[in-house]
């Protein structure tokens, strides 16, 4: 008799300790990275767009950040900063202006950035270009859904 209700005390404990881990809100786990080293810095090119064509643009890398901007002086307050989506962001930020960073190159050597907001991610890689050092990047066009590559320099 003691060790029956020693078994359906642990079958009751154990069925609500199953019960409440599975009531608890689902959170996403969105593991974010800092960006690459090799990746950080500041870049200009241009940028080609469908509609305008070749644009002239500056990119800015830091740890935590992507800021994407006209590298022309008189069209630099257009700039838009993006965060990686660690805490200290997420909480503060919009989700339109967070990315994630992939853990670990993919197999053509390029780190993956993703938007959170839009799922089209952009990938980059440290190349050397024309004998400089760039940074190539790669991603596919929303308009016309073919594949577009882009080389940045530091100045």
């Amino acid at each position: 008799m003691k060790f029956t209700k020693t078994l359906s005390f642990l079958a009751v404990a154990l069925g609500v300790a199953l019960v409440a881990t599975e009531t608890q809100p689902a959170q996403a786990k969105t593991t974010s990275h800092a960006v690459p080293k090799a990746l950080q810095g500041t870049w200009f090119g241009k940028y080609h767009d469908d509609l305008f064509g070749n644009v002239p643009v500056k990119y800015r890398l830091t740890k935590y950040s992507f800021r994407q901007g006209s590298s022309k002086k008189s069209e630099q307050q257009d700039a838009r900063t993006y965060y990686v989506n660690i805490k200290k962001y997420s909480q503060t930020k919009s989700k339109s202006y967070l990315f994630k960073v992939a853990n670990k190159v993919n197999k053509h050597g390029y780190w993956k950035l993703t938007l959170l907001s839009q799922n089209q991610p952009v990938y980059l890689k440290h190349v050397k270009h024309n004998g400089k050092t760039a940074l190539k990047m790669y991603y596919k066009s929303t308009d016309t859904n073919k594949a577009q590559t882009s080389y940045f320099y530091h100045k």
